[in-house]
C-alpha cells in the first residue's frame, strides 16, 4: 500500500467520524408493523403522555425498556387490527384537537395548561378518552412489570425459585 493512499484513508475515515454524530439521530427510530405510520416525534409525543400519566421512576423501578417502546410494543402486538384503528384515530384526533395546523406542541403549554387539557380528555367520551384509557392501562401494566414492583410489593418470587435443599418431608 502506498502511504499516499494509507494517509488519504485516514482523513477519509477521520473525517467520516468527526460529521457521523451530526448525521445520526443518538436514538434510532422504531418502525412497528402495525403502526407504520408512527413517526419518532410522534413516538415521543405517546411516551410523554405516558409519563403524564404514571410518572416513570428509573431510579426506584428499573425495567428492560423505557415506557414509551413497551406501551407501542403492547399496541403493536397485544391489541387486533379493529382496536389499532381505533387508537390511531384517537391519536390523530388528540393532535388535532391540540392543534389543528400542528404548530403547537404540548411541551410548549404550561404544566397547569397540559393538566387541564389531559384532565379535559379524561373524562370527556370518545375516542381521545378510549386512547388515553390505551395508554393508562398499558403505563400501568409496565410499571407492575418492574422487578422491585413485583418482588417488594407483590411478594412475586422469579424462576427456578426459592431452593430448600434440607427440608424434612
Amino acid at each position: 500500500m502506498n502511504r499516499r493512499d494509507a494517509l488519504k484513508n485516514v482523513g477519509i475515515i477521520a473525517g467520516g467520524l468527526t460529521i457521523l454524530p451530526y448525521a445520526c439521530s443518538l436514538t434510532p427510530e422504531i418502525i412497528f408493523s402495525n403502526l407504520p405510520n408512527i413517526k419518532k416525534e410522534q413516538q415521543d409525543l405517546i411516551g410523554w403522555l405516558c409519563n403524564c400519566i404514571l410518572p416513570e421512576d428509573i431510579e426506584n423501578f428499573p425495567t428492560l425498556e423505557i415506557r414509551q417502546n413497551f406501551v407501542l410494543t403492547q399496541v403493536n402486538d397485544c391489541l387486533d387490527i379493529e382496536k389499532i384503528s381505533e387508537f390511531l384515530v384517537g391519536f390523530e384526533k388528540f393532535q388535532l384537537t391540540l392543534s389543528p395546523t400542528k404548530e403547537i406542541k404540548i411541551e410548549s403549554l404550561t404544566p397547569e395548561e397540559q393538566m387541564t387539557f389531559l384532565t379535559l380528555h379524561f373524562e370527556g367520551e370518545g375516542v381521545i378518552t378510549d386512547f388515553l384509557g390505551v395508554l393508562k392501562n398499558y403505563s400501568l401494566l409496565h410499571f407492575m412489570t418492574s422487578e422491585n414492583y413485583m418482588k417488594t410489593y407483590l411478594g412475586f418470587e422469579f424462576m427456578p425459585g426459592r431452593y430448600l435443599g434440607n427440608v424434612a418431608v
